[in-house]
C-alpha cells in the first residue's frame, strides 16, 4: 500500500490524459453524504490545478427535479430506484450507456469513480471497457464488503463486525442462503479487479479492503480536501460556558442516542450542566417513532441541551466556530468524516469514539479525546476534561492542518501518474 502525501509527477505526468471525470451515487444538489461531498471537493480541486475535469453524479428518476448544476462541466446519469438491485448492485439496463455516452461525448481519457450504488457495477464495467480510457475507484465505506448498509455493524445485535463472510454475513442475514455471499464477493471483486489503482481517503478502510481481496500495489491513502477556507481564526473565548455541537445526520449509527444518554448524566450534576451546552446539528434519519419522541422530550427537559435543526455546507463553518467541540459519537467504524476536517477548519477539537477511522483522524489528548464506544458516562469523563482552559489550549495547539481540494486533487493526480507510469512505462529518453 502507498501512502505519500508529497505529490512528485516526474516524466509520467506526461503520460495523463487532458480531460477527466469525477463520477459519484449522487450530487450534492440531491445528497450532502461525504463520500459525494468528497466527490466535488475533487472535481473543483482539479479544475484549480488547471486538469479540464467534468463531475457525473447519478439520480433517481423521481429525484431529477430537485438536481441542480453549477456549471456545464456537470452531468447526470439517470436511473429507476425501485428497479436497482441492492444485493449484487447491479442498477437498471441502460444507466451504463449513459454514462459510456457522456464519457465519450466529452472526450474523457480517465475516469475516478467515487462509488459504484446507484451506478452499479455494469457502469463501472462498461466505463473500464472503454478504449483508452484509464479508470480508477476511491472507496469512501464497506458497502462492497457488507451488506448491512455497509456499516460493518451486526443486524441483530447492532455491535461492530471485525470481518465479513459466509458465516457472519448469513447469521445477519438468515433469510439469504449463504452461497449468495461468496457469490457477492465475487461479483465485486470481479468488478474491481482490473481498476488501475484505488484511494481510500484512510489506513483502516484500505486496510480492511486488503484483507478482503485488493491488491496492495494499487490501493494508495489520500487525505480528502475540502473545498474553501481551510484555517478559520477562532476569537478568543469570553464566557465559562463550554459548547459541544454535533453535526451529521441523526441516523442509528450516528450515536446521537449516546449524546441524550449523556445529557441525563450532565443533568444529575448541578455544576456540570449550568456549564455545557449541547447543540445537536442535523436532519433525522430512519430513526424510529421511539427515538424521536425520546429526543424531543430530552430537548424540552434539558435547557443546557438544544436542536438546531438542519444545515447546510455553506453554513457549516460559521456554525461549528460557535462550538468549543465538536462531537462524533459515532457507533460504526466511520472512514474518514468530513465533519473531522471542518472541525479542524474551525479550530474545534473532535471528541470522539475510539475506534476506526476516527481514531485515526483524531489523535487523542492532542487533537482531541476520545470515549469508549457506546459509553455515556466516558463521553462525559472527556467532556469534563473538555472544558477547562488549559486542556482546551493544549487540544487547539495539536489540530493539524487540513488538506484544500486542491492538495488532493494535486495528490491523485500524482498517483494517476505513477499508476499509469507502471502500466504504460515511458520509453528510454537520453
Amino acid at each position: 500500500m502507498r501512502f505519500d502525501p508529497t505529490p512528485r509527477f516526474g516524466p509520467s505526468r506526461r503520460l495523463l490524459p487532458d480531460r477527466m471525470a469525477v463520477v459519484s451515487h449522487s450530487h450534492p444538489s440531491l445528497s450532502k453524504g461525504g463520500a459525494e461531498i468528497a466527490a466535488y471537493s475533487l472535481f473543483k480541486g482539479l479544475r484549480q490545478v488547471g486538469i479540464d475535469a467534468i463531475y457525473v453524479g447519478a439520480c433517481n428518476m423521481a429525484d431529477r427535479h430537485k438536481l441542480s448544476f453549477a456549471d456545464e462541466n456537470e452531468f447526470a446519469t439517470f436511473y429507476e430506484g425501485e428497479r436497482y438491485d441492492h444485493f449484487y448492485h447491479v442498477a437498471p439496463k441502460g444507466v451504463e450507456a449513459q454514462l459510456v455516452s457522456i464519457l465519450r461525448e466529452q472526450g474523457i481519457g480517465l475516469v475516478n469513480f467515487h462509488h459504484f450504488f446507484n451506478l452499479g457495477l455494469n457502469a463501472l464495467r462498461a466505463a473500464k471497457a472503454m478504449p483508452g480510457v484509464s479508470a480508477f475507484l476511491t472507496i469512501h465505506e464497506f458497502l462492497a464488503i457488507c451488506q448491512n448498509h455497509g456499516q460493518m455493524i451486526t443486524r441483530g445485535a447492532q455491535i461492530l463486525c471485525e470481518k465479513s463472510g459466509n458465516e457472519a454475513c448469513g447469521t445477519c442475514f438468515p433469510e439469504v442462503p449463504r452461497s449468495r455471499f461468496a457469490m457477492r464477493r465475487e461479483t465485486m471483486l470481479d468488478a474491481f479487479g482490473d481498476f488501475d489503482g484505488f484511494v481510500s481517503p484512510s489506513r483502516f478502510l484500505a486496510e480492511r479492503f486488503l484483507d478482503w481481496g485488493l491488491s496492495p500495489e494499487r490501493m494508495t491513502v489520500i487525505e480528502n480536501g475540502l473545498l474553501g477556507e481551510t484555517h478559520h481564526e477562532r476569537s478568543p473565548k469570553t464566557d465559562d460556558t463550554w459548547t459541544f455541537g454535533f453535526f451529521g445526520q441523526i441516523n442509528p449509527f450516528k450515536g446521537v442516542d449516546v449524546i441524550l444518554e449523556a445529557a441525563e448524566i450532565v443533568a444529575r450534576d448541578p455544576v456540570l450542566s449550568q456549564k455545557l451546552r449541547i447543540r445537536i446539528h442535523g436532519n433525522l434519519i430512519g430513526q424510529s417513532a421511539a427515538f424521536c419522541e425520546r429526543f424531543e422530550t430530552a430537548v424540552k427537559t434539558h435547557p443546557f441541551l438544544s436542536y438546531a435543526g438542519a444545515y447546510n455546507n455553506a453554513s457549516v463553518h460559521r456554525l461549528m466556530g460557535e462550538c468549543d467541540y465538536v462531537l462524533m459519537p459515532s457507533k460504526w467504524w466511520e472512514n474518514s468524516p468530513v465533519v473531522i476536517q471542518e472541525a479542524y477548519s474551525v479550530g474545534a477539537p473532535v471528541i470522539c469514539t475510539g475506534i476506526g477511522g476516527m481514531a485515526e483522524k483524531v489523535r487523542d489528548g492532542v487533537s482531541g479525546l476520545h470515549f469508549r464506544l457506546g459509553d455515556a458516562g466516558d463521553l462525559v469523563r472527556a467532556m469534563r476534561l473538555a472544558a477547562d482552559a488549559r486542556n482546551a489550549a493544549t487540544l487547539r495547539a495539536g489540530i493539524p492542518p487540513v488538506t484544500s481540494a486542491a492538495a488532493m486533487a494535486e495528490r491523485y493526480l500524482a498517483f494517476f501518474a505513477s499508476m499509469l507510469a507502471v502500466s504504460s512505462p515511458l520509453p528510454f529518453l537520453p
